[in-house]
């Protein structure tokens, strides 16, 4: 093949078809002025004179020759586009052989391709439903949405990228009924939860499948930020998708919908179409900015009154006093203590009895009140109340994006290039991360019967020191709440971080120091830097035949590439820089390969009135990963502030830590299905996949899928009156579906380690799987879908029930045995809900619209039975046993919280108190002394019982679009949870320690009278409410320090006893002002002026503005869960609610 360019260049090409190497020539041509001849194995470029962009104007009307206002009109590949006024007029500019596009609620979407006239008038046709759209289905097939007997739905991607969410995921919270998405730390970057339905599985993954372009994509949570007391949360890789190029997003639900993926898609299945151009005149060139603000605002609510100190006194605390009696500021643990000496607290009981564990953050001490008193620093100061101590440390973040696209199109192909550059800074100091994204679409017509697409993007993301998840007391927001009493001055105490030297500044002296560090929070901040840099190339190529009119064949080959780099340098700690420091470094390479074929055979009426397709296909999967690290922390640098591993003192090296790991994984399948039609208006279809995957044993390792769906629409065949019921539509589905299992599960993993310089191996601690078989999930589906009053009121309802049998979970194993368990086939785990969305346009003026959308959902699981002898599984707990556990309870919904809990009455069902011979039993003391404490303890239990649960009752959403005239339009959305529970660490510590409002009653005089030991009348006196044994009921006047003490946070308690949790449990519903835009698109007739622009348009975006309502108390985050893992429901130290204000501009050229 050879290209002519005015007889002086010469191309060669031998390896792939012309049309295909010269796609991008060819669309540069026409900006050119070049036209395109081919004959033989050439292809000249000649001279064209090609018009330029002129002003197209026109009228768009109904059948009936009314004006229709508010029309869309759109330049098919770029995004130019107008609306239609009040009488239906629009003007744009655009050049000869354009395509506009006309579209309009209610109405047949219409396209015209310009000629040489300038005017351009069309008549929009009333559409007989909406569901006649066609929508993208499984493996990329695009079907009519009425023919669907399952659910599924559908967003732009021009809705993702004005919703200015932190990720494409995110954009779909509250817009789609039953898709369910939770971000732990709520901040850009972060990992995001995604559930379709409910949960499948118990300690397996429940996320759903994405599919880009064809390409699977893992999308994994990391291990550390499923895990409820890990500390970072470095994202999944949904995080690195440019919502910029997204074309649509398709969400599959139920098995049915995506049997076709076989096991993987389980849990549903979200796919995702890239941009790829449109054929247009010349080049089109789009640029977009973005600039965002995320604003911290709802910090934890604490009091104001009283600082450190007098945690376990009954008596009006005091300041500690100095050598010449001075005040000076106290220490809450120094004063935790009635007798130093002793250590005991009040009736001479030990503190460690008396109290659940708790931070050096108490505040019972001093009221604040400006008592000049001796710094920790040794500095006079006067006490005074910091209210913004802990809201000093956060700061505003914000995100600049550009984006350049560049995109054309004739009647070879179309072609489109696009580069985004995202920095972000986040509400963490230090912490930040930059974003480069490229991305390559292209349809090209090699034939008239062969077309390709070639899809790739590559991503670069480096990421330095993500946010903590805030769930351990190790994370630096912990400290905010755990550590620091009301005293502690912010940055004034702690903030001068490094002496000029360049060491660590001791503080000596400084009394909050928590579990040790709480004093260098900010020494951790600026010094403790981890860096994660992700390189990611995901693409596929795709080639259709249309081998003849009734069949098509497709091969298509994709690739995710994955590239990780993790380094971690935390500066020493010294003036010579050798002593203090950590270095560590991995890599991880995670490649994985999918290649399909798929032929299909389809005719219409291939007897009477019944149309049908068949198609046959298979799919290899293959995924390798390798990843190797080490870390090195020597007690002393041979070379100073230098970091690798090599680097220490002395003649070994005892610390450095070596880590390697790798697996591989297979996935063979073939599958097969059949739609079926009769008259337009019943359509069956069936499916069948069987997998044979190279993670189970090899008796088990083929397994099948089959699935039936069907839909009927009972309008249509009835002939019903559409003047009130427009459309109506019943479906039902039915699915049977297999699980396999990460690698190496079956097989038996020693652990390496070493031993006095020698390398040893030992056996895991729980046997792996013998003759385990693929989890067997079966699910049943139902649903309607309604038209009313000519679709202006749709109504889409579905109800879903199913079951997962055989879990992989370990069951428990006598001692004797040398094991603590094995992995076995247990459990039945229920799920089962409904979904109702309800569209409408419930305003249809000529220069005003209002278009309302509202759905919900309610879903319930329930753990039916497990093996002989278990009643649960433990999904996560905090703080290693001594703190609550989220776990799967037979007979009790999913995601039970697990925890220590009062003992109840049988008939009051009160909570019962320790009378006095349990008090002498458990404390030790005299009878004397126990019927002074009596009414000051309960009786707890004595194991962990289910005390509440995290799953809601229900979730929903509303969105509102008001559209005007003169291309304006204002959308809101208000998303909700009603019902659910959590775990608030956050609340219990602040209870216990005297830093929450609700402490402030009884200090302040609110209280019943009470005699403090030393003989002073107080109104700090309360009676805790309950029973005893007997069913006398409690009269006892004690100290408010008896009501506070009950909000348990570790569990262990007074000789065996065990402190309470279930006060920390608190109802989670919650409504939420979830975004709010304005889009404005400038009138083309302005834009013309600019001599410039051929478009431009302007938004505003606010997102998670603020809570309409939370029931939980002191502005406790709603949705700070810790981690993003199975294991919702507990929250301890969340970052501070955000929120986001954004500006968007977008101009086309």
């Amino acid at each position: 093949m050879e290209l002519l360019l005015h007889g002086k260049v010469r191309l060669t090409g031998r390896l792939l078809p012309a049309k295909l190497m010269l796609l991008p020539i060819l669309i540069l041509a026409t900006p050119l002025h070049l036209h395109a001849e081919s004959y033989s194995r050439k292809i000249a470029l000649s001279s064209k004179n090609i018009s330029a962009p002129v002003d197209i104007h026109g009228q768009v009307t109904n059948k009936n020759g009314e004006p229709v206002a508010g029309v869309n009109v759109t330049i098919v590949g770029t995004s130019k586009g107008t609306i239609t006024d009040e009488k239906g007029n629009f003007q744009i500019q655009a050049a000869e052989g354009a395509v506009l596009v006309f579209s309009y609620v209610g109405y047949q979407t219409t396209k015209i391709t310009l000629g040489a006239s300038s005017t351009v008038n069309v008549t929009l046709l009333k559409s007989e439903n909406a569901m006649n759209e066609v929508v993208v289905t499984a493996l990329g097939i695009g079907r009519q949405k009425r023919a669907l007997g399952y659910s599924q739905e559908q967003i732009k991607g021009v809705e993702l990228t004005q919703s200015n969410a932190p990720n494409v995921i995110n954009a779909l919270s509250g817009k789609m009924a039953g898709v369910n998405i939770t971000s732990p730390n709520g901040v850009d970057g972060g990992s995001t939860r995604i559930i379709i339905g409910g949960n499948n599985t118990i300690t397996g993954d429940n996320q759903p499948l994405i599919i880009i372009d064809g390409m699977p994509m893992d999308n994994t949570i990391p291990a550390a930020a499923q895990d409820v007391t890990a500390p970072k949360d470095w994202g999944s890789a949904i995080n690195l998708i440019n919502p910029q190029d997204i074309e649509d997003m398709s969400v599959l639900k139920g098995p049915a919908a995506a049997a076709l993926y076989g096991g993987r898609g389980a849990n549903g299945v979200i796919l995702i179409t890239t941009k790829k151009g449109a054929q247009r005149k010349g080049l089109g060139v789009d640029y977009n900015f973005g600039y965002k603000v995320v604003q911290p605002y709802r910090y934890i609510k604490m009091q104001n009154e009283y600082g450190a100190g007098g945690m376990v006194s009954l008596d009006a605390p005091q300041y500690q006093t100095d050598a010449s009696g001075n005040p000076m500021l106290t220490d809450g643990w120094e004063q935790m203590f009635v007798n130093q000496k002793t250590g005991s607290g009040p009736f001479g009981v030990a503190v460690t009895d008396q109290v659940s564990w708790t931070g050096s953050g108490v505040s019972w001490g001093h009221k604040m009140d400006g008592t000049k008193i001796t710094w920790w620093d040794g500095t006079t100061k006067a006490d005074v109340p910091q209210p913004d101590n802990v809201k000093s440390y956060y700061q505003n973040g914000s995100q600049t994006t550009h984006n350049v696209a560049i995109s054309g199109g004739n009647d070879w192909g179309t072609l489109r290039a696009s580069y985004t550059r995202a920095d972000n800074n986040s509400i963490i100091p230090n912490s930040k991360y930059n974003q480069n994204s490229f991305n390559v679409g292209t349809a090209m017509k090699l034939s008239k019967r062969v077309n390709v697409q070639v899809n790739a993007s590559y991503f670069t993301n480096v990421y330095q020191n993500a946010p903590s998840l805030g769930n351990t007391e190790g994370t630096l927001q912990s400290n905010l709440v755990y550590a620091y009493s009301r005293n502690y001055r912010g940055a004034a105490d702690i903030g001068n971080y490094k002496l000029a030297d360049g060491s660590r500044n001791s503080f000596t002296g400084f009394p909050w120091y928590g579990n040790g560090s709480a004093q260098y929070l900010y020494w951790n901040t600026y010094e403790h830097n981890e860096t994660v840099t992700r390189r990611k190339l995901i693409g596929s190529a795709q080639m259709n035949y249309e081998a003849t009119d009734f069949l098509n064949l497709m091969v298509r080959a994709s690739v995710d590439a994955n590239n990780n780099e993790d380094l971690t340098v935390n500066s020493p700690t010294d003036a010579t820089g050798t002593v203090g420091g950590t270095y560590g470094h991995g890599l991880v390479r995670d490649i994985a390969n999918n290649y399909d074929w798929l032929a299909t055979l389809h005719k219409d009426n291939i007897f009477k009135d019944i149309s049908a397709k068949w198609s046959v296909g298979g799919t290899f999967y293959k995924r390798s990963m390798y990843g190797i690290s080490g870390t090195n922390s020597p007690s002393a640098y041979a070379n100073p502030y230098l970091t690798y591993f090599a680097n220490y003192a002395g003649s070994t090296q005892t610390s450095q830590i070596p880590s390697e790991s790798w697996y591989d994984k297979e996935l063979n399948s073939v599958y097969s299905f059949l739609n079926l039609s009769y008259k337009n208006y019943l359509y069956l279809d069936i499916t069948a996949r069987n997998d044979w995957s190279s993670t189970l044993p090899k008796t088990q390792w083929s397994y099948f899928f089959p699935s039936f769906s069907a839909s009927y629409i009972f309008t249509d065949a009835l002939h019903i009156d559409n003047s009130v019921l427009s459309f109506g539509k019943i479906r039902a589905a039915w699915a049977e579906g297999a699980v396999d299992v990460p690698p190496y599960i079956v097989n038996t993993v020693y652990s390496s380690a070493s031993f006095a310089g020698q390398p040893t191996s030992s056996l895991p601690s729980a046997l792996p799987a013998i003759n385990y078989k693929p989890q067997v999930n079966k699910t049943a589906d139902f649903g309607v879908t309604l038209g009313f009053l000519q679709n202006r009121i749709n109504l889409d309802y579905r109800y879903y029930r199913g079951r997962a049998t055989q879990q992989l979970l370990n069951s428990p194993l006598p001692i004797s045995s040398g094991v603590s368990s094995i992995i076995i086939n247990t459990g039945v785990l229920e799920n089962s809900g409904m979904e109702m969305i309800l569209r409408a346009r419930i305003v249809d003026q000529k220069n005003f619209k209002w278009d309302a959308s509202l759905n919900m959902s309610n879903n319930k699981n329930r753990l039916l039975s497990l093996t002989e002898g278990a009643n649960r599984v433990d999904m996560a707990n905090i703080w290693g046993g001594n703190g609550n556990y989220i776990s799967a309870v037979v007979g009790h919904e999913f995601g039970t919280i697990m925890g220590y809990d009062y003992v109840y009455d049988s008939k009051t069902h009160k909570p019962l108190l320790q009378d006095e011979a349990m008090l002498m039993q458990n404390f030790g003391v005299s009878a004397a002394t126990a019927a002074q404490m009596k009414g000051t303890m309960y009786q707890s239990s004595s194991t962990i019982v289910p005390i509440g649960n995290a799953t809601p009752k229900f979730r929903g959403g509303i969105t509102n679009t008001f559209t005007f005239g003169k291309g304006i339009s204002v959308s809101t959305l208000i998303d909700w949870k009603i019902g659910g529970q959590i775990w608030s660490g956050t609340y219990a510590s602040m209870m216990q320690q005297g830093t929450a409002p609700e402490t402030l009653k009884e200090r302040d005089g609110g209280g019943l009278a009470y005699t403090t030991p030393d003989g002073t009348s107080t109104k700090w006196g309360v009676v805790l409410p309950g029973v005893y044994s007997d069913g006398t009921v409690n009269t006892n006047v004690v100290h408010y320090y008896y009501k506070y003490m009950q909000y348990g946070v570790w569990s262990s308690g007074p000789n065996g006893n065990n402190w309470i949790h279930s006060t920390g449990v608190l109802n989670d519903t919650w409504y939420k002002l979830r975004e709010l835009s304005v889009n404005y698109v400038i009138p083309a007739n302005i834009v013309k002026k600019t001599k410039a622009f051929q478009a431009l348009s302007v938004s505003l975006v606010g997102r998670d503005l603020f809570y309409l309502y939370s029931s939980l108390p002191d502005h406790i985050n709603p949705e700070g869960s810790n981690g993003a893992g199975n294991a919702q429901g507990i929250e301890f130290a969340s970052l501070p609610g955000v929120r986001s204000f954004g500006l968007q501009l977008r101009a086309s050229f």
